[in-house]
Parts: structure tokens; C-alpha cells; sequence
């Protein structure tokens, strides 16, 4: 997987609003997206993947 989610505690998004999940991607080693929540970051990494690959991907459960 290219991207990873790390907890940053006082990250705030480009609004200014808390979001510490933050998505790097790996190879850049760069912030690429952030939420407030880990599950909503892990969505976005899945949309993010799902485009990349052209096809959707359900979630585990």
C-alpha cells in the first residue's frame, strides 16, 4: 500500500479545523490528506486506492 495513516495530534486540515489522522504517501513521504477520525482516513485510503486501480473496493468487515 502506498499510503499510511499516522496520528498527529494537533494537525488541523487546510481549513483550519482538527484532523489529526493524517495519510502520507509512502514514496513522497508526504501528507497527501487528513480527518477526524481513523476509520474516515482509512475510507479515503481506500477511495484513493479504488481510483488509482480504476475499480471500487468494499470494506472488510
Amino acid at each position: 500500500m502506498p499510503y499510511r495513516i499516522e496520528y498527529q495530534k494537533d494537525y488541523k486540515n487546510s481549513k483550519g479545523e482538527p484532523a489529526p489522522w493524517v495519510i502520507i504517501n509512502k514514496d513522497r513521504n508526504e501528507i497527501v490528506g487528513s480527518s477526524k477520525s481513523k476509520e474516515s482516513a482509512e475510507a479515503s485510503v481506500r477511495a484513493r486506492l479504488a481510483g488509482e486501480h480504476g475499480r471500487p473496493k468494499a470494506k472488510q468487515q
